[in-house]
């Protein structure tokens, strides 16, 4: 099952490297490299596919580690419903020797049994009654027997109860481990993945709106984009919410087959429909709308005490922005989204994320698919910890 996860996040990260590392510095660069995409557009459809096929697997192994643990507690369950119906057939067997006992103790000090087999008036009236007398000292017997039999079955069901779940521990325990690490490793693959299709119109909105700016700037195809699009300097970032909870960080993981995988951005859990800001003041450089896999998108580039950045901001519910809007750190550019809102409520889209988070990613400059950590930029709490300002 691992290795079918290490699988996963290999196939996911060379198809987004793929479809998003453009190394462009100029609009004639940009324009090249979405040709050779969309050139290659079956072969990455293909590769979205399997990445489909590979999460549906994996929550389908999710799935069977949840039964095989409830298949573990339900045989527990039943091991001790049997030791309680026997503890209490032991209690009423007791009580059906207590009473044969008490009977015998009285008859023995009366001599009721001689006495009944004497007062025969016939040979035949005699043998019957000494039957009765035999059949009774033997029912007695066999009562003591059966409980002596079921007091040492009570004991044997006890040591196999307690083999079993020591056993049962031990693999719930195994079980739980692993269901956390798919769990774990599924939203991860989940929250970072985007759509190939939405990615190529992304990039073309992105395109159109540099050969907007280039004609009005009038800078030549062949002219670095950085000089030819000017956007408002800032001292920094700030958070682009002001609450949340960090549900996963930035960085690799170590996977045992293939080695290290990179989470792209920062996730911050909140609340469906929580505002979501401009981490800075800079211009909104692309727009995806109900991507399939990443949900309403918006990046913004940012010139940072003169180095240009961009800032991403993934599973968003609404969009407050329009492309080419310049923004400043107050600026709405929309509400956080997830998984649990889209389904419920937008008919299905965002069908990879988990849950209401936004996904905050930072990149350098204005083109390429590196990201870098946004605790270097901002501050943020630990993992699992709350904030509740944007400073």
């Amino acid at each position: 099952m691992m290795r079918k996860l290490c699988k996963i996040f290999i196939v996911v990260l060379c198809t987004f490297i793929f479809i998003s590392n453009v190394s462009a510095k100029s609009l004639k660069q940009v324009k090249e490299e979405l040709a050779r995409d969309e050139a290659n557009r079956s072969s990455l459809i293909q590769r979205q596919k399997n990445v489909q096929s590979n999460i549906k697997n994996a929550k389908g192994d999710i799935s069977d580690l949840e039964s095989q643990i409830e298949k573990y507690e339900n045989e527990i369950d039943e091991t001790l419903k049997k030791i309680d119906e026997l503890n209490d057939d032991i209690d009423a067997k007791q009580k059906e020797i207590d009473n044969l006992l008490a009977f015998m103790q009285k008859a023995k000090a009366d001599n009721v049994y001689l006495e009944y087999i004497f007062q025969a008036k016939s040979y035949t009236d005699f043998i019957y009654r000494s039957a009765v007398v035999e059949e009774l000292t033997k029912y007695n017997d066999e009562v003591i027997d059966e409980m002596y039999n079921m007091i040492e079955e009570n004991k044997k069901l006890k040591v196999e109860l307690q083999n079993k779940i020591s056993k049962n521990e031990k693999s719930i325990s195994d079980l739980e481990k692993k269901l956390t690490t798919y769990n774990v490793s599924l939203k991860d693959l989940e929250t970072a993945h985007t759509n190939i299709d939405d990615t190529i119109a992304d990039r073309k909105k992105t395109l159109a709106y540099y050969e907007k700016v280039y004609k009005q700037n009038g800078c030549k195809e062949t002219v670095d984009i950085d000089e030819c699009l000017t956007v408002a300097s800032s001292n920094g970032f700030v958070r682009p919410m002001a609450k949340g909870t960090i549900s996963s960080e930035w960085g690799y993981r170590t996977c045992p087959i293939h080695g290290k995988e990179l989470h792209s951005g920062i996730d911050i859990a909140v609340a469906l429909g929580t505002p979501v800001y401009a981490a800075a003041s800079g211009t909104v450089v692309g727009i995806t709308k109900k991507s399939s896999c990443g949900g309403n998108i918006v990046t913004i580039r940012h010139n940072i005490k003169g180095k240009i950045y961009r800032t991403r901001y993934m599973h968003l519910a609404t969009i407050n922005v329009k492309m080419g809007q310049d923004v400043l750190v107050t600026t709405k550019i929309g509400t956080s989204g997830g998984g649990g809102y889209t389904l419920r409520r937008n008919g299905g889209w965002d069908t990879c994320s988990t849950g209401a988070h936004l996904h905050f990613m930072i990149l350098p400059g204005s083109t390429g698919s590196s990201t870098i950590n946004p605790r270097g930029m901002i501050t943020f709490p630990s993992r699992g910890r709350s904030f509740s300002s944007r400073w």
